[in-house]
């Protein structure tokens, strides 16, 4: 009857090697996976930031170079229209004073 008992102990510590072996196989599996996972995520990110990054800067460039056309067309305008020019700025003047005082 020990004998059986003592067979029977084993045979459930064996089992029980064996399930904790397969846990341990497969938490290292998941840690793996999270991983791979973070690395992807992480890369994701990084090329997210770089489109944007580079969308931002043409975006920057395009807004900068047409304030320099409308500056130049500005320019213009008032180099060929200097009388109405200067009134029209003398108004704004008058009128920016009008509010600003209140």
């Amino acid at each position: 009857m020990a004998d059986k008992a003592a067979k029977a102990a084993e045979a459930a510590e064996n089992k029980a090697g064996e399930e904790l072996e397969a846990l341990r196989a497969e938490v290292e599996r998941l840690t793996g996976a999270l991983a791979d996972a973070k690395a992807m995520i992480a890369e994701e990110t990084a090329d997210g930031a770089e489109t944007f990054r580079e969308t931002a800067e043409d975006f920057a460039e395009d807004m900068s170079e047409r304030a320099q056309e409308g500056w130049k067309e500005l320019q213009k305008q008032i180099s060929e229209n200097p009388v109405p020019s200067a009134l029209i700025a003398l108004a704004i003047g008058f009128v920016l004073a009008r509010v600003l005082s209140r």
